[in-house]
């Protein structure tokens, strides 16, 4: 049985308006919860996501309300975008990456 050489990573990204790529982190899985704080929902997907049009009630992304979380097995942060509804509405993130 090999055992895997992994480290931890975690952090905060602020909530933005406009569709905002992830940081530059390489990572082999990430779970992003939503702040319980967050007034608004944050939506998570690929360049470009939207979030809700009123007038249609259609996004581009997943929809995450405060509380809610997502694991996913990705190669880097950077692959994800973020829309929130409101500037203040944040992500935490804690991502598994090969140690170096």
């Amino acid at each position: 049985m090999a055992i895997l050489n992994t480290k931890i990573v975690s952090g905060e990204l602020a909530g933005a308006t406009s569709a905002t790529q992830g940081p530059d982190i390489q990572v082999n899985r990430v779970t992003l919860k939503a702040v319980y704080g967050n007034s608004g929902n944050v939506y998570l997907g690929g360049a470009g996501v939207t979030k809700v049009n009123a007038a249609t009630d259609t996004t581009t992304g997943i929809e995450l309300d405060a509380g809610d979380q997502i694991t996913l097995e990705i190669s880097n942060l950077n692959l994800l975008y973020r829309i929130c509804d409101n500037a203040g509405d944040d992500l935490t993130y804690i991502a598994e990456t090969s140690a170096v």
